[in-house]
């Protein structure tokens, strides 16, 4: 029984404090308590500053464990709920799979590298550094900066995220790709917007000189095999800067490696779901942006008919999700700077997509 009554108290003390706390930052003129939520309503016009206002309620609820969340219906009010308990994994496994995506994509690299090593008794040590240095060391470094942008961004609007997860995959790349796992909810449009840009700009910006790194070694390692099986086809920033691949193979295996950055952009930045694409629509159009959703759905199963590859990513997209969850503050203004980074957004991905990425070697 004693117990029982402290439990109760300890959630009465816990109820005084958020509505203390709501209305420390949102003038209300009424509070509704449900057994799973409190909801608080309010006028703009008592909050002439509310994205502001609700942004730093959301900075001090989250961490103690409840979640703020903006809803227009008929009236305007701030729903408070608890957060559900979520256990995160252990800074361990991000080590261990980096270490497992090294050892693949320096393993994948050294079988492209073998075209360009000459017979020998080391030949294999050679291989194995230029795989290192000339394919996973490139790919990576895209990879990693893609995902430390979208953590920089994240901990600049004050939402918890993790350590990149690389994943490794020993055949055909090496991996498939990274990502890092927001444990905040997003707290507004804007937020959403950069969060989900930031990753595609910080990797399309370091891949950008490596395009040209790339070009010049390649000129640098000429081939001594000819067994590279796939053609691969360049997207619309190779011929703006003037830069063609061999038209033999095999391809330079940091020239591979830099494509496939750039290509890990182009589908990033598709506007659907959870990709990266799919915040910034999100961010940027609301929930006007499930309509772009729908239509890059159809329009990957269009061009699946010329690459298979886009119908395996429509029904993953399609089984993920189409539609993007809301932020908790899902109707505050951008700024113009987030309108010119979602243009931007747009010109990448323009810049980097492929219909056909790769193709049988003739």
């Amino acid at each position: 029984m004693e117990n029982q009554i402290r439990i109760l108290k300890v959630q009465s003390d816990d109820l005084e404090n958020v509505v203390n706390t709501v209305k420390r930052y949102i003038n209300t003129y009424e509070t509704q308590v449900s057994p799973m939520a409190i909801r608080f309503l309010f006028f703009y016009s008592d909050n002439p500053d509310f994205a502001t206002q609700f942004d730093e309620l959301r900075k001090e609820l989250v961490p103690i464990g409840y979640i703020p969340f903006v809803q227009q219906d008929g009236e305007n009010f701030v729903e408070v709920s608890r957060r559900p308990p979520v256990r995160y994994r252990e800074n361990w496994v991000n080590i261990v799979m980096l270490v497992l995506t090294l050892a693949s994509t320096i393993y994948v690299g050294s079988q492209l590298s073998a075209d360009f090593v000459s017979p020998g008794p080391n030949a294999e040590y050679i291989s194995l550094l230029y795989g290192f240095v000339f394919f996973s060391l490139p790919l990576m470094l895209i990879l990693g900066i893609h995902e430390l942008g979208h953590y920089i961004v994240a901990k600049r609007f004050a939402v918890k995220a993790s350590l990149p997860f690389f994943i490794p995959f020993p055949i055909g790349l090496g991996t498939f790709g990274a990502f890092i796992s927001l444990r905040d909810p997003i707290p507004n449009r804007k937020a959403m917007a950069e969060i989900g840009a930031a990753g595609p700009i910080f990797g399309f910006l370091t891949a950008l000189p490596l395009l040209f790194v790339a070009n010049y070694l390649k000129g640098i390692y000429a081939p001594v095999e000819n067994t590279f099986p796939y053609l691969i086809h360049l997207p619309i920033i190779y011929n703006l800067f003037g830069l063609t691949a061999s038209s033999i193979t095999p391809v330079f295996p940091m020239v591979f490696a830099v494509w496939v950055g750039m290509f890990a952009t182009a589908m990033n930045l598709l506007p659907v779901g959870q990709l990266d694409g799919g915040h910034v629509v999100r961010g940027l159009l609301g929930r006007r942006s499930s309509f772009i959703g729908y239509a890059f759905v159809i329009f990957l199963i269009i061009i699946g008919t010329f690459y298979t590859g886009w119908w395996i990513l429509a029904i993953f997209v399609i089984f993920v999700g189409i539609n993007h969850p809301p932020a908790l503050d899902d109707y505050s203004k951008l700024s113009r700077r987030d309108v010119a980074i979602g243009i931007f957004a747009l010109v990448m991905f323009v810049l980097t997509f492929t219909i056909i990425p790769l193709s049988q070697a003739p």
